[in-house]
């Protein structure tokens, strides 16, 4: 079975182009390797060919893409190839393969135990570089806190019923941040879907338990980071990227990227600025580090980070719904620095 023909993708983004084609390769090595055309052989040189020329193999990669090429080329093999144009060729190679392999397994042995306890050592190394890195990146963006007007944040608010319909076609669980006592939860999983619920205010949280709901109480962003890459078919925000600074819009939306599968669906709701700024609105808008955002800012940012975004206003323009589908392709990591 062949890989699907490419799409076509602007040149002026190359690292939309590159995540494309990187998808391709996986899925096709996914089929090759489930029905037994593709050797573990073949697939060891194949890596090590295509890391050897790949960008992140020298310029512009991670010390776990560096990491790939040490993995790849930890095993010595010690078994030369005796092919040959010549007649005797392959005759001769062969007579000295076996006159010598002994003496060369042996050496080839030990490089490789060499090999795989530097390999093990530096992965210890990026793992705690990137517990590191993590810990430095929590201290300097911080946690966002919940914010919610009361009458947007509803059962029977108007944004509901879309924001339902849209992850009807939803394969996988869904994910409501900010879920208070799991009144969106109860109406998904009611209408079909496999929802849970995400709260970093406990006692928000230990209410809507009562009400047998699958809610954790935890934030977000350190809920993301412990789900399997791709493992959620739907995530629904409310109450929680209105208040975000540009910092902390960009770290959650970076790990959306990794988290929400290809094809999967991502519901907004947010507020006006307007609203944001009236008189009655709740005082967590003046404690907040940020503002909302503009609809069409929405829009413009999703479509960049590879989603087909859409925007539905509600009825008297004090908040907005936007429903965003993932590419089924790998988009580029979403910047929503401002």
């Amino acid at each position: 079975m062949a890989a699907s023909e490419p799409e076509e993708v602007s040149t002026q983004d190359p690292g939309a182009y590159v995540a494309q084609v990187m998808a391709e390769i996986e899925e096709e090595v996914r089929l090759r390797r489930a029905s037994g055309d593709l050797p573990p052989k073949l697939e060891r040189e194949l890596d090590e060919l295509f890391l050897a020329h790949s960008p992140v193999a020298g310029r512009g990669g991670d010390l776990t893409e560096a990491l790939r090429m040490v993995d790849a080329a930890t095993f010595i093999d010690p078994v030369v190839p005796v092919d040959s144009q010549r007649a005797a060729g392959a005759f001769v190679k062969k007579g000295m393969r076996s006159l010598l392999l002994w003496y060369l397994g042996w050496i080839t042995h030990q490089i490789s135990q060499f090999a795989s306890a530097v390999s093990r050592a530096l992965h210890i190394v990026d793992g705690r570089l990137k517990d590191l890195e993590r810990k430095v990146e929590v201290q300097r963006v911080p946690h966002a806190g919940v914010v919610e007007f009361p009458v947007a944040h509803d059962p029977a608010a108007w944004w509901v019923t879309p924001a339902i319909g849209a992850l009807t076609e939803v394969r996988g669980r869904i994910l409501h941040a900010a879920s208070g006592d799991g009144w969106l939860v109860r109406q998904i999983n009611q209408a079909g879907g496999d929802a849970y619920g995400v709260d970093p205010r406990p006692d928000v949280v230990e209410r809507g338990l009562l009400g047998i709901s699958d809610l954790r109480g935890e934030d977000l962003a350190d809920h993301l980071r412990a789900t399997s890459s791709a493992g959620l078919g739907g995530i629904v925000l409310s109450g929680m990227v209105d208040g975000m600074g540009s910092g902390q819009r960009e770290q959650l939306f970076n790990l959306i990227a990794t988290r929400l599968a290809p094809g999967g669906t991502l519901v907004i709701h947010s507020v006006t600025l307007p609203t944001w700024e009236a008189p009655d609105a709740p005082y967590e808008t003046d404690l907040s580090p940020g503002r909302p955002l503009r609809a069409e800012t929405w829009r413009h940012v999703l479509k960049q980070s590879g989603y087909e975004a859409t925007v539905q206003s509600g009825p008297d323009g004090a908040d907005y719904l936007v429903t965003a589908v993932r590419a089924t392709m790998s988009p580029p990591e979403p910047t929503l620095t401002q």
